[in-house]
């Protein structure tokens, strides 16, 4: 019945860009709701958007993101999507990203995690990072305005969004390390047993 009512939830509320799914048994009701664009914005047409869509979200805090690759360190100043609205948006509607930019959408635990490109004007490299900060898996050049779902095999916590093409030029790949500069300890660190039953 649950899996039934979600569906039905999603095929009415249409796809989200860059918006992660949380899928499978262990996903929790709480982590799927708001993760799906609006009736209003799901559907509208590249012109719809006002300009300050087109670029990153305002507002939202940002961090340090660093990505230990074979090539050394590589940093990106990220936005910090934390909050169900501002995974929700993501970078809908954003027409450009600087080489060194990016977003990082935070989860409260592991799951399994799902992402399109309905409404994302610009290819995208989507760094999946389980909760040893350790890079698990990467979906390279996510064609833009798609509804494929964008996903590896296995539970991460964390997505690191960047421009697409972004993972090859740097040499990056599953297994690099990431660590965290200017971004609250609360947002990354393990989860607890306790933590996991709220």
């Amino acid at each position: 019945m649950r899996t039934a009512a979600l569906a039905a939830v999603v095929v009415a509320l249409g796809g989200c860009p860059t918006t992660a799914i949380p899928e499978g048994p262990a996903a929790r009701e709480d982590a799927v709701a708001g993760q799906h664009a609006s009736p209003s914005r799901a559907g509208a047409p590249r012109g719809a958007a006002k300009t300050s869509e087109r670029r990153p979200q305002s507002g939202l805090a940002t961090g340090v993101v660093i990505v230990e690759g074979a090539g050394g360190p590589q940093r990106f100043r990220a936005q910090l999507a934390v909050t169900p609205e501002a995974r929700e948006k993501g970078l809908m509607f954003v027409e450009h990203l600087d080489d060194d930019a990016g977003m990082i959408f935070f989860f409260e635990r592991q799951q399994q995690l799902s992402f399109w490109m309905k409404n994302t004007y610009i290819p995208l490299d989507m760094l999946f990072i389980d909760e040893d900060l350790v890079v698990k898996g990467i979906v390279e050049n996510a064609e833009p305005l798609t509804t494929t779902s964008r996903r590896i095999e296995g539970p991460t916590r964390f997505v690191l969004e960047l421009r697409g093409g972004t993972a090859r030029r740097l040499g990056l790949a599953a297994g690099d390390r990431v660590r965290f500069e200017g971004v609250p300890a609360a947002l990354w660190q393990k989860t607890t047993p306790v933590q996991e039953l709220r």
